[in-house]
């Protein structure tokens, strides 16, 4: 794959207004004649593809540089095989408006060219909870179905209660939920999906101390890494009397 870098001049930019049609991430006239005033094309990198195909990205040297744009786009191409041949495509750089950021065209280049093969993830959370004012640690097993922009699956999982010693008896109240979970990340095909929404009804055939009746629980679980998440969500019990709120944080 040859990149080619051409500085600006009168008569590129002539071009680039006579082929402004071409360009992917359009804007509307009134942002493009801002995008055109405030940061006008100074350069441009092509990429050339073996299939007889060709990438062209417009953009400021005010704004990027193109060296870091050639170490942004060479990784993501090189998996672009999807990318339809004998074509030349075009994209505007500009950090000021949504449509034009670096990230939203590696977005749209991935998610048009890239091949993408749903897979099966499996892993075993572990974690803190704070349940109505106790603290309930949690294991469990989950698994899920990933395409590329959300991921469908379910989760087993203990939230383990100590109620108080009596006569210094230590007891331990399992808690099991069987969850549906549903996970997205829109706009970002590099990380995990980090928004998890779930909602889960208690398995015990046992009653517990914090647990009893008819029990359910609703969460919201946000990563912040590939192996850490903080979680927040409310456990209904006691047939839908009593609702805990809980907060807490999840490995894998």
């Amino acid at each position: 794959m040859k990149r080619y870098l051409f500085a600006s001049c009168l008569a590129f930019l002539c071009f680039f207004q006579a082929r402004a049609q071409a360009v992917e991430n359009q804007l509307g006239n009134t942002n493009q004649e801002w995008l055109d005033r405030d940061w006008p094309i100074t350069d441009t990198l092509i990429f050339d593809f073996p299939n007889a195909s060709s990438l062209i990205i417009y953009f400021n040297n005010q704004e990027f540089s193109a060296t870091a744009l050639e170490e942004e786009f060479e990784p993501l191409l090189k998996k672009a095989t999807d990318f339809p041949e004998s074509t030349t495509l075009a994209y505007r750089l500009g950090k000021e408006f949504p449509k034009t950021t670096l990230s939203h065209v590696k977005y749209e280049l991935e998610k048009k060219y890239v091949p993408y093969v749903d897979s099966l993830e499996m892993t075993f959370p572990v974690g803190l909870d704070f349940t109505g004012g106790d603290f309930t640690p949690v294991v469990g097993f989950r698994a899920h179905l990933n395409w590329r922009n959300f991921s469908m699956g379910g989760s087993i999982t203990n939230t383990i209660y100590f109620p108080e010693r009596i006569e210094n008896n230590i007891k331990v109240n399992s808690s099991w939920f069987a969850n549906a979970e549903f996970s997205w990340e829109f706009g970002n095909l590099e990380g995990p999906r980090r928004n998890t929404f779930g909602v889960g009804y208690l398995i015990n055939e046992n009653k517990s101390q914090l647990f009893s009746g008819t029990t359910m629980q609703a969460f919201y679980n946000r990563k912040l890494n590939k192996n850490i998440s903080i979680q927040v969500g409310v456990i209904s019990t006691e047939n839908f009397k009593t609702f805990y709120p809980t907060v807490g944080i999840r490995f894998w």
